[in-house]
């Protein structure tokens, strides 16, 4: 896909600057200016009029599971960056639970080349930090970050692989030194090991392994798990200076722990994923979607806490947490949870879910932007470059009919794992054209670009 020079016309652009009726020029893939409406009769490069559809940036999702190479059977990156175009997410960071991980340079370089000759949207990779001695390296070579999960899984062997797991603290310090020195996020999915499986025991021996003693056994405490992976990692923090991103935080005791670090000015961001906020905070949806729901349980007075902090500026991003496995590895989880595979499909409708709560006034679109757009392509060295419709920044614009209610459908889904616990779920607010660098790579859902024409974002960190 090469460059393209248009102008695009909008009554509602949203711009890093706010509100604008007018035009966005386009040259080099790149946002050449911004202006008042001008006589488009007399354009000398194409015009594309977006009449009264609300023009947005790009989203920038800093948490998705491509499971590309390694679990290609769940998804890859052909069909998860089509299903990201459609959900108007322009620019996509995987997580490296993959197979081999990209814990050395060799394997995040071949990591690179595998997805830059499928992906239709922007991409960039989370190196998995758990070989210190490596980092610098992989920082080198143009890792935007470093995960690391705190846990690995009790009776499962994936998605919390062991190539991927630390909860030694002696290592995760060294781990926290090396990311610390060379100035890129580490994020953290945040637990105690100890504790997961003191839970995970509990549940065994009193309830069962089906999906609501997995559910229950995850919150055990009041969320104890989650607030003491999170209480190591800041003391962690303090004492190297890493830039903390705390992942999926959703309790009470998580959210005062992260006020506290921030009101300190420490540099610790949070993350929040849109199904917490929208999907998985009610048990009736357990329920009903029993594995295929989980990932996690939200009781209520999380779901609360966790809106606050998104209401109040505690949460700095969303990601989407898009987690894709085969339907035939969760049907297990009815029975037995704590061996299946936890998460579902997100990336291409969690802008809809955020947007629906936007009609219900309970969010502002402007909240909506820096959440899932400006403040992740910050936290990744790419402000400027990503995440707003500035001068000088690339031209990934999102279109979205803010006023028209769709049902979302299964058969509709552009992900390889090919199901969705949102089939019939009503959204208000679908994106209807994204573009990417000034062209147009997805329009009312359908992928209308050839696969390998995203770009690798990890040479333009700054």
């Amino acid at each position: 896909m090469g460059h393209e020079d248009r102008l695009v016309r909008g009554r509602r652009i949203l711009t890093a600057g706010g509100w604008l009726d007018g035009t966005i020029e386009i040259r080099n893939g790149r946002i050449a200016s911004l202006g008042p409406p001008s006589d488009l009769a007399e354009a000398s490069v194409d015009v594309l009029d977006l009449g009264d559809a609300v023009v947005l940036p790009g989203l920038v999702d800093t948490h998705a599971h491509m499971r590309d190479p390694g679990f290609t059977h769940k998804e890859d990156w052909a069909h998860g960056s089509r299903a990201a175009a459609a959900g108007g997410v322009t620019t996509v960071i995987d997580m490296p639970n993959v197979e081999p991980p990209p814990a050395t340079v060799e394997r995040m370089e071949a990591h690179r080349r595998n997805a830059a000759s499928q992906a239709v949207v922007d991409f960039g990779h989370h190196a998995a930090g758990t070989i210190p001695e490596e980092i610098p390296g992989m920082a080198a070579a143009g890792a935007v970050g470093f995960k690391i999960f705190m846990k690995r899984d009790v009776a499962r062997s994936y998605p919390h692989m062991p190539g991927t797991a630390v909860d030694d603290h002696a290592r995760l310090y060294e781990i926290c030194e090396a990311v610390a020195a060379t100035g890129r996020p580490l994020l953290v999915h945040p637990d105690d090991q100890a504790l997961a499986e003191l839970f995970a025991r509990r549940a065994w021996e009193r309830e069962g392994r089906d999906f609501r003693a997995y559910a229950r056994a995850l919150r055990a405490g009041d969320g104890v798990t989650m607030d003491v992976g999170i209480a190591t990692m800041l003391a962690l923090q303090r004492a190297t200076g890493v830039r903390l991103h705390l992942l999926h935080v959703s309790t009470p005791g998580a959210w005062e722990l992260v006020r506290a670090a921030k009101a300190a000015g420490r540099p610790v961001t949070a993350e929040v994923n849109p199904f917490h906020l929208t999907v998985v905070n009610d048990w009736a949806t357990i329920e009903r979607w029993g594995p295929f729901a989980l990932g996690s349980w939200i009781p209520t007075p999380h779901a609360e806490a966790t809106w606050e902090a998104v209401l109040d500026g505690t949460a700095d991003v969303i990601g989407s947490d898009h987690t894709p496995h085969a339907r035939e590895e969760k049907e297990g989880g009815w029975e037995d949870m704590f061996a299946t595979p936890g998460g579902s499909p997100t990336i291409q409708h969690y802008l809809s879910l955020l947007l629906t709560e936007v009609a219900r006034g309970r969010l502002t679109i402007e909240r909506v932007v820096e959440l899932c757009a400006t403040a992740p392509a910050a936290l990744i060295g790419l402000g400027g470059v990503k995440g707003e419709i500035a001068v000088g920044a690339d031209a990934d614009l999102v279109a979205i009919d803010l006023e028209r209610t769709a049902a979302i459908r299964e058969d509709e889904v552009l992900s390889k794992c090919g199901w969705t616990i949102l089939d019939g779920r009503e959204v208000t607010g679908v994106p209807v054209l994204t573009m990417l660098r000034g062209a147009v790579v997805a329009r009312d859902g359908r992928v209308v670009t050839e696969e390998g024409t995203g770009q690798w974002v990890g040479n333009r960190v700054t």
